[in-house]
């Protein structure tokens, strides 16, 4: 029997990590004609941070349950999104401001 939150984080599984792959095109794109990127990044940052939460909802709640496909995405997802976030804090930790 399907639980809810398995549902609920599956189908949020499914909207964020489609959405995290299409805002990188996005913002080359807007970066190449000189558009604002700022709502690009702000919901691939959300969507990252809902995806890394449904991710780790979704493997809990299905631990005891085969490792299947979807359990194999959402870790793959988890994964991405984990060194994603790393790669962010890296990037704002390192940044040293504007150049001279």
């Amino acid at each position: 029997m399907r639980r809810p939150v398995t549902a609920l984080s599956r189908c949020t599984i499914l909207i964020t990590a489609p959405w995290i792959l299409l805002c990188i095109p996005a913002i080359l794109v807007a970066e190449h004609f000189g558009w604002t990127q700022i709502p690009f990044h702000l919901t691939q940052l959300i969507a990252t941070a809902l995806c890394l939460i449904s991710c780790s909802v979704f493997l809990v709640a299905t631990r005891a349950s085969k490792f299947g496909l979807w359990q194999w995405l959402a870790s793959l997802s988890l994964t991405a999104c984990i060194l994603w976030l790393g790669f962010v804090g890296y990037a704002l930790g390192s940044y040293s401001g504007p150049g001279p």
